[in-house]
């Protein structure tokens, strides 16, 4: 676990930002949403890690909360794919056969 290292690419090309800004967006409104501050936590945690516990606990609620809003937004790619699948055998009017 301690071997885990973060690695982050630079943002070069216009599609990069766009793409990086998408997922600090969808980030922040996932920690807002499920309360997570983990800066925070941590910082109190180093002080009296007894009040971080209390204050920044993730508990069933906020977990559950954070798996739905992932699954709706990992979701989406699957559904668009499957609707440019369904539009394309409409446009030739052929069965696609599963690809």
């Amino acid at each position: 676990m301690r071997a885990v290292t973060i690695a982050h690419r630079e943002a070069k090309t216009w599609s990069d930002w766009v793409a990086l800004t998408a997922v600090r967006v969808l980030r922040f409104g996932l920690d807002f949403v499920s309360g997570y501050k983990h800066d925070k936590a941590v910082a109190l945690s180093k002080k009296d890690s007894a009040a971080a516990t209390k204050k920044y606990a993730m508990n069933e609620k906020k977990y559950m909360t954070r798996n739905i809003f992932l699954e709706s937004v990992a979701g989406v790619p699957g559904m668009i794919a499957g609707m440019l699948r369904h539009l394309h055998s409409i446009r030739r009017m052929k069965r696609d056969n599963g690809w």
